[in-house]
């Protein structure tokens, strides 16, 4: 069995992220990031079946992470007791938001890779995952705060996957476009302050 050399994983994924970047994921050369590293092609295979694997190893560790955060922010909202959850609902979201776009901004290159460069179920894998994570915390208010959304018809659960997945589509387009972490910010308060009004419109009984 082929022994691995300490510290060529880290030059192979360096190079790797360098020829995805450059480009993207169909045109990049196992062949050329092997060169790239001092290494071989059999290196990346000893480690990585395959391109989509060398790639994966690349993104998925970020895409995870943030999943893992925003699941982790959303389970913090449900413990609050039910009677105060839609008073600080707006004010929650406020405090722990921008801990999203940090993470998203430490990992800028990895989500760069996701979302431009990258192999097409890798994207919708994560895109599926963020959504279905944001629309069941959206499911568990309503059941949890007595809300009449789905009842009386304002809310479907195809209408909250839609606009969870038009949400989150548009927050990562600072990515997509490059944008400077203080203009992703503001743009994204804007963004957000734009959708918390249109599910007002959800959440608010059309008798108040």
């Amino acid at each position: 069995m082929a022994k691995r050399v300490e510290g060529v994983t880290e030059k192979l994924l360096e190079c790797a992220k360098e020829e995805f970047l450059l480009n993207g994921y169909e045109n990049a050369s196992l062949r050329v990031i092997a060169e790239k590293a001092g290494s071989s092609k059999g290196a990346i295979y000893i480690r990585y079946p395959d391109k989509e694997s060398l790639y994966r190893a690349l993104v998925q560790p970020a895409a995870d992470g943030l999943c893992n955060l925003l699941r982790t922010f959303l389970e913090r909202f449900e413990d609050i007791p039910v009677e105060e959850q839609n008073e600080c609902m707006d004010s929650y979201s406020d405090d722990g938001f921008p801990k999203l776009i940090d993470y998203i901004y430490a990992h800028f290159d990895e989500f760069k890779l996701l979302l431009t460069c990258g192999e097409a179920n890798a994207v919708q894998d994560f895109m599926h995952n963020i959504v279905e994570i944001d629309t069941a915390c959206t499911m568990r208010f309503i059941e949890q705060t007595g809300n009449d959304a789905i009842v009386s018809g304002r809310l479907t659960p195809q209408l909250a996957h839609l606009l969870s997945s038009a949400f989150y589509s548009g927050l990562f387009e600072v990515v997509v476009h490059d944008m400077p972490w203080q203009e992703a910010v503001e743009h994204i308060q804007r963004m957000r302050r734009f959708y918390n009004a249109g599910w007002k419109t959800i959440f608010e009984s059309d008798e108040r």
